[in-house]
């Protein structure tokens, strides 16, 4: 029987791989997107959700608009998100399922269901807030002494620092961390043999990574926790006694947190090929 899961996103180069990486399982059923803001603005982020299912013949996947709040990485995702290449995706007819987020996880959470957090965590905190229980969370954010925005706060959570103290203190989360996520490359080699519409996306991205450093592609943080949802086990964790600070820094603290801090990356690039390829 197949996982249901269901992703909070902000579309999103590495979000576009992740809900890819998704869409393309046989595992996992995609019972919808909830989109936040974070990578750009939340009409953004929602647009390029469902350009991205319309690409992947998902149309019948919902897409639930959520939470507003500052965006922040057009040096690395493009103005649009998607690397200046939002408009070549296909228009999703479909249109938005709704804006109610925390009504749609009461209606379609079931004990099986796993939810993959890939942006800030505003959705998923005003659900635990109102109540909601979530069977298995798995949120990509934070670092172990290690910042991607700041020196020590990684961008989902430094984008809304109480939502991610909420779903660290309430949500039983696995974090999926940049301690991890930054041994995830998918180089050049990597986008030549995934589809290309895909790698199209990829150019304002590969231009800030190899500005800053010697690395011929794109993080792919997002699938990389998307892909534990399909194959529970692909990362391997420890737990950790952990807190957000103000920054939104991962700092110690007195809450048990199950930290992904291990995984075989070449098997890990090769399903992700196969399963990216056209």
């Amino acid at each position: 029987m197949a996982i249901p899961l269901i992703i909070d996103t902000d579309p999103g180069v590495d979000d576009a791989f992740a809900i890819a990486l998704a869409a393309r399982s046989p595992e996992v059923e995609l019972v919808g997107l909830t989109t936040v803001f974070g990578n750009v603005a939340l009409d953004l982020t929602t647009r390029n959700a469902l350009r991205l299912l319309a690409h992947l013949g998902r149309t019948d996947v919902p897409v639930v608009r959520g939470a507003e709040g500052p965006s922040g990485a057009p040096e690395v995702h493009g103005e649009d998100g998607l690397g200046g290449q939002a408009l070549t995706l296909p228009d999703n007819d479909r249109g938005i399922f709704g804006d109610d987020v925390v009504g749609f996880f009461r209606e379609r959470l079931t004990p099986e269901t796993v939810v993959v957090a890939i942006g800030p965590q505003t959705n998923i905190a005003r659900a635990l807030e109102a109540g909601v229980e979530f069977p298995r969370l798995i949120v990509m954010g934070g670092g172990l002494g290690l910042g991607n925005t700041t020196e020590r706060a990684e961008f989902n959570f430094w984008a809304d620092p109480e939502a991610a103290r909420t779903v660290i203190r309430r949500g039983n989360p696995l974090v999926v961390p940049l301690n991890l996520t930054h041994r995830c490359i998918a180089d050049a080699e990597f986008l030549g043999e995934v589809d290309p519409v895909l790698s199209n996306l990829t150019g304002t991205y590969r231009a800030y990574m190899e500005n800053r450093s010697e690395n011929q592609g794109i993080y792919v943080h997002d699938a990389v926790a998307v892909a534990e949802a399909i194959v529970p086990g692909t990362l391997k964790t420890t737990t950790h006694l952990l807190d957000i600070d103000d920054e939104g820094a991962l700092v110690d603290g007195n809450h048990q947190v199950e930290v992904a801090e291990d995984t075989d990356w070449p098997a890990l690039r090769a399903f992700m090929e196969q399963r990216l390829s056209v």
